[in-house]
């Protein structure tokens, strides 16, 4: 099973003509979640073929505008389509009060769906979903800030098929069972153990979402051995200093957290209105082979 990673939006701050405030969206079959929600977020995800009605959870890294204004939106078109089943959402302390505020004043519109907010604190923790697991850590900005883990569930190990039929169990549902690392029961009454005829289980696909951060350890753990690291890289090198006073990354830095954490790839993201994103991706290659500059919409 593979996750699909959707840009919404790129940019840092404030939205452009080529790219919307942060939003990123983390797909699989028939469900999805979505990593902070910019302005226009609920549009770009119509625009990217992604059903609201699969949403599953909203993960806000901060409560920084261009990563929460369009939350509100978001929530009460869900409202409005008549959504029942609940919707989680998790984000930094001061959100449910945020949320209870905007609600007060007549600005969600919710209807009778549920809302279910987990606030992180501290060290962070685990997000239980029906279809992805989901830990958060804290990362360094000038605000509460959480960075997200999203991984699918460990697949079961590969069935020795050949033994296990030699074992007696019958080409069907049994093997089914067995591969899914159940034991089985057949019909003479002999019970067959998935010992040694199934391999360990293998990781599922995963992907860590790192906005808005200075470098740090928190963001390498987080990334550790992940398929695809997306990470913040709102400068370019040269003004590594300007970014660390406004508490973000360059390119640079985020391909040293990405090799860092072993991380297969790389996607940058969060490009200020003054750089090329491209260039910015360029620049890093020499530090980790495999980097991709996220343009709005275009799927990876």
């Amino acid at each position: 099973m593979k996750l699909r990673l959707i840009p919404l939006g790129t940019s840092a701050g404030r939205p452009t003509l080529a790219r919307g405030a942060s939003a990123f969206a983390v797909a699989a079959e028939g469900a999805w979640v979505l990593c902070d929600c910019g302005e226009g977020a609920q549009i770009a995800a119509q625009k990217a073929g992604l059903s609201l009605s699969r949403l599953d959870a909203v993960l806000i890294t901060h409560l920084h505008g261009d990563h929460f204004n369009g939350l509100p939106g978001l929530l009460g078109t869900l409202g409005l389509e008549g959504r029942q089943r609940p919707l989680i959402l998790a984000g930094p302390a001061g959100i449910a009060d945020l949320l209870q505020h905007l609600a007060r004043a007549g600005s969600l519109g919710t209807g009778d769906m549920e809302v279910r907010v987990f606030e992180q604190h501290g060290a962070g923790g685990e997000i239980a979903l029906e279809k992805f697991h989901v830990e958060s850590r804290p990362l360094s900005h000038r605000v509460p800030t959480y960075g997200y883990r999203v991984a699918l569930p460990d697949r079961p190990g590969t069935l020795d098929l050949a033994a296990a039929i030699e074992a007696g169990v019958p080409k069907g549902p049994l093997l089914g069972e067995l591969k899914a690392g159940r034991a089985v029961t057949l019909p003479d009454g002999r019970v067959v153990q998935p010992d040694g005829l199934v391999g360990p289980s293998r990781k599922g696909v995963s992907m860590a979402y790192a906005l808005d951060t200075v470098p740090c350890a928190e963001a390498v753990e987080l990334g550790r051995e992940v398929d695809a690291l997306v990470h913040e890289a709102t400068y370019e090198h040269a003004r590594a200093e300007l970014a660390h006073q406004r508490g973000h990354s360059t390119g640079v830095e985020a391909a040293r957290i990405a090799a860092d954490a072993r991380a297969a790839a790389l996607v940058l993201t969060h490009f200020s209105a003054s750089v090329n994103g491209e260039a910015v991706a360029e620049e890093a290659r020499s530090i980790h082979p495999k980097i991709v500059a996220a343009a709005d919409l275009v799927e990876i």
